[in-house]
């Protein structure tokens, strides 16, 4: 529609004219254009004239009356879009209303995309199958590859089913869903993998959609657990605010108990997730849940809880004694955060048993995924910020098989649970120092990484100066040399690119092979100073290395972006050629969202992992609590006895990170964070101890409080003592010069306590002094108590630096910022220097002690001697490998470049449902 507003004698006809051209759409009057097959032909609008502004808004609201219709109007279904009044990712279903062929409105409503698209998100029949949703013009609605609908905030950009399904024969699948119909074919994965995949899809009724289910050849027959003749009973639900346990405590900064374990079900547990996730549990719901899971009688309805959820909680509930077992004997109770079970339907049970955030969805973390990819392993996940509360920790995991009467399982065996245990990072890095001597000597480091080359292990993960992010640390950002030079073992690793749709990005990342045997070592770069040994750690997704480094400087170079995760070089991705994990724009035609380059086709990225948070709590219910786990951080007298252990620091350095303590000490984590006295913890929660209280306490021994007790007494005679005094004192001063008649300028006000008096008798002058002594102080402190000294043990003042939040901390950690694996300064790395004194490195974050550490345990094969890792003295073993190895001839490193800094700007376009 076209609305002129004609005033007289100055609306020209010209300008008439050219709004009815431009309302019926007739472009030939002014401008030839070759037609383009793909667009729709024309449709003429409509021009109506307005003499009177104030017809303006009833003209316009019957803009519909020309809209072409049918004698029966059907729905509009447009594609799902950000809610501007925060409801959050929407789809808008509009209807033209009819009557009497005469269009009288348009009706409409606003479905959310979490409640349209819950049984496709939570679809789990198996370990590894999924559901997907289409429009009829192939676009992609929702894909396990896509983020779900309660965490997008961005407008999405579309993308044809066919590049997440690239199994040979989809498009024809494709087609049929487009057209509506109904099916069920086989199909293999891809052209390399003759793993079978079912398709079944179905058209929504009276709706442009069609969902499809695809079933691994491993799912096709799902079986489930027999019911139990008698249910073990679960005694708690992890709502432990609502229903608390008899004894409760604080795990860190969660509300928890050590009576037993909790149990959560995920919103996959139930009927109806997105009903579930939107009504408040009460009291009375828990109690219900409770009620029908501990149920034997079969009399008790279910309270919206999915067929099948009994029997996997009754199934997990057996491993609660073997947990509180394990606790009253194990060593390694100190260095344990928690221990957790979860099965593929949903059900978690932890220990110690904590609250809950109420849309955690065990099955779509990294530690359950990275299980079940690496099934018969023993899986170690990238180190990350814990949400609870204490501070970086690392996942160790395994999968659970489906029970067999023989107990022989293989990895296709179909994967019916996950379970898993939280070590500290300390902890995980003191187990590599304390199996491998050879990482406490000079020039000498150690490492772990996983099979995508993260760092789960490395000095400068745990130095207190290191000052790098833990999180996300890959192998070629700390180690260049060594990253160069694997990259010629060409059946050790191997570079991937896949494109991840959502944000229009190909990502480049490294996998290294896990089946690899034997010791690999210098194959080019480096051999002179800087030499290496790595192997694979059996039965583990891990590999471990030692480093011997006496080069004075790097001559090579990872090129990684220090402004954002971009490639320095999208046009070529050659395996030989060092390069951090990073990305590249991907262009796609924004109106039919296939890609612009067919050589951009690439698989598709998984999933984006989604955050996770602490349920909202009455701070004062945790605070007033006590801690679940008594760590002793003040008792631990020596570094074997502090170094990993939950909740406990080595403090190294004072507070400004550059001196080291002359008596290094044991404190707690928000104390002494990584290492450096008051340094800020990524929860913002830190508190700083002045020098002189730090020294006392670290003297004063295991009885501190009958010492500190003693002093505080003398203390407070003394100061009872010295205040009469001088206030007697005092007094006979001022009745003398009253005696004197002085006069009323000379005498100076007495504040309370003015040790003046001896200044004025020497003739100095004295410094501004506070108004009160150190006398009145400490009485008004006894009448008074600070706060601060309410709240903190020991009556320390807490000094507050920075915010309270997380989100307001610049301690150098970055948790959730999509640049973490780009903080590596290229272009001018810092040198690697012999002498000890220049060795930045060496000097502070390698003062490990020479004493051996208590061997507790390890990730590393007892069996496999390491006798050719630490040996650097003898020629590197061969490499053992079915096809001789081709040794690279030795070029010149291509000199380092540095390219102009580009800005990218990523356009948010917003799909319309007519054409473009």
């Amino acid at each position: 529609m076209t609305y002129p507003l004609v005033q007289e004698g100055r609306t020209g006809l010209e300008e008439l004219t050219f709004l009815h051209d431009l309302a019926e759409q007739d472009n030939g009057t002014y401008f030839q254009y070759n037609n383009i097959p793909d667009l729709p032909p024309r449709q003429k609008g409509q021009m109506t004239v307005l003499n009177q502004m104030s017809n303006l808004p009833s003209t316009v609201g019957r803009f519909y009356s020309i809209l072409p219709h049918d004698s029966v109007s059907k729905p509009i279904f447009s594609l799902p879009h950000i809610d501007q009044t925060g409801g959050g990712l929407i789809m808008s279903i509009t209807q033209t209303c009819i009557i009497n062929d005469q269009v009288i409105g348009i009706v409409g409503l606003d479905i959310s995309m979490a409640d349209l698209l819950e049984d496709i998100t939570y679809f789990e029949k198996g370990e590894q199958s999924y559901a997907f949703l289409i429009n009829n013009q192939g676009y992609t609605i929702m894909h396990k590859n896509l983020a779900r609908p309660s965490y997008v905030r961005q407008p999405p950009l579309y993308t044809d089913i066919s590049h997440f399904e690239t199994s040979p024969g989809f498009n024809q699948v494709r087609d049929s869903m487009m057209r509506g119909e109904s099916g069920t074919v086989l199909l293999t994965q891809s052209r390399n993998d003759t793993t079978l995949t079912k398709y079944t899809w179905r058209p929504i009724k009276l709706a442009p959609l069609s969902v499809a289910v695809v079933l691994l050849e491993s799912d096709f027959t799902i079986k489930s657990l027999r019911p139990f003749s008698v249910l073990p009973e679960s005694r708690l639900y992890h709502r432990l605010d609502l229903v608390p346990a008899d004894s409760m405590c604080a795990h860190f900064k969660q509300l928890a108990t050590t009576d037993s374990s909790t149990l959560m079900l995920s919103p996959g547990g139930f009927e109806s997730p997105f009903e579930h996730l939107r009504q408040d549990e009460t009291k009375l719901l828990v109690q219900a849940y409770m009620a029908f899971l501990n149920d034997n009688t079969g009399l008790i309805a279910t309270p919206g809880i999915k067929e099948g959820i009994k029997n996997d909680v009754a199934a997990t509930s057996n491993i609660e004694n073997v947990w509180l077992k394990q606790i009253r004997t194990s060593q390694l109770n100190d260095y344990i955060v928690r221990r957790y079970v979860a099965t593929t339907s949903g059900v978690l049970r932890m220990y110690p048993g904590t609250l809950m955030e109420k849309n955690y969805a065990p099955t779509k973390r990294p530690w359950f995924m990275n299980a079940v990819d690496h099934a018969g392993d023993v899986v170690v996940s990238s180190p990350y910020l814990d949400a609870g509360g204490a501070g970086y920790v690392v996942t160790i995991s395994h999968a659970i098989y489906e029970g067999a009467s023989s107990g022989i399982h293989s990895s296709t065996d179909p994967v019916t649970g996950v379970i898993a245990v939280d070590f500290t990072l300390q902890y995980f890095y003191k187990q590599l120092i304390d199996t491998l001597p050879i990482c406490k000597k000079k020039y000498m480091r150690c490492f772990i990484m996983d099979s995508k080359g993260y760092l789960l292990a490395h000095p400068h993960l745990v130095s207190p100066v290191a000052r790098v992010p833990v999180e996300n640390r890959h192998i070629t950002h700390q180690e260049v040399l060594v990253s160069n030079d694997m990259l010629y073992h060409k059946t050790f690793v191997h570079k991937y690119q896949c494109n991840s749709y959502p944000n229009r990005t190909m990502q480049r990342y490294y996998r290294f092979n896990t089946s690899i045997s034997g010791v690999l070592s210098n194959l080019y770069h480096g051999g002179e100073c800087n030499k290496y040994r790595i192997t694979h750690i059996k039965g583990t997704n891990a590999f471990v290395g030692v480093i011997n480094d006496t080069c004075n400087v790097d001559t090579l170079f990872c090129p990684c972006s220090m402004v954002d995760r971009m490639c320095l070089n999208c046009k070529r991705m050659e395996q030989t050629e060092c390069e951090c994990p990073c990305e590249c724009l991907l262009e796609m035609d924004s109106c039919h969202g296939k890609l612009v380059d067919e050589e951009d086709r690439n698989p598709s990225c998984a999933r984006v992992e989604e955050p996770v948070h602490l349920p909202k709590v009455n701070d004062i219910l945790v605070t007033e609590l006590p801690q679940c786990h008594e760590s002793r951080c003040q008792h631990r007298k020596s570094y074997d006895e502090c170094y990993g252990v939950l909740d406990c620091e080595w403090c190294l350095y004072e507070h400004s990170g550059r001196n080291k303590l002359t008596s290094p000490y044991c404190a707690e984590q928000r104390q002494c964070f990584n290492g450096v006295v008051g340094a800020k913890t990524p929860y913002g929660d830190e508190y700083y101890l002045s020098e002189e209280v730090t020294s006392l306490r670290s003297a004063s021994g295991a009885h501190v409080g009958p010492v500190a007790g003693a002093l505080l007494g003398v203390i407070m005679a003394f100061a009872l003592v010295t205040y009469f005094y001088r206030q007697h004192v005092h007094n006979a001063a001022r009745r003398q010069e009253m005696a004197q008649n002085i006069s009323d300028t000379s005498v100076r006000m007495s504040q309370g306590d003015d040790g003046d008096e001896d200044n004025d008798e020497s003739g100095t002058n004295p410094p501004p002094h506070p108004p009160y002594g150190q006398a009145n102080i400490m009485l008004a402190a006894i009448q008074n108590p600070s706060p601060y000294h309410q709240r903190i043990r020991y009556g320390i003042r807490v000094w507050r630096r920075g915010g309270g939040t997380p989100s307001e901390s610049d301690h150098g950690y970055s948790t959730m910022t999509p640049h973490e694996d780009s903080e590596y300064h290229y272009v001018e790395p810092e040198p690697i220097v012999v002498e000890p004194e220049r060795r930045h490195f060496e000097r502070r974050s390698m003062d490990l002690p020479e004493s051996p550490i208590p061997q507790t345990a390890t990730l590393l094969d007892p069996t496999m001697s390491y006798d050719d890792i630490e040996s650097f003295d003898e020629a590197p073993p061969p490499l053992k490998q079915s096809t001789p190895q081709t040794v690279v001839p030795k070029i010149d490193p291509p000199p380092q470049t540095v390219l102009p800094r580009r800005t990218h700007v990523k356009a948010q376009i917003h799909m319309v449902d007519t054409f473009c």
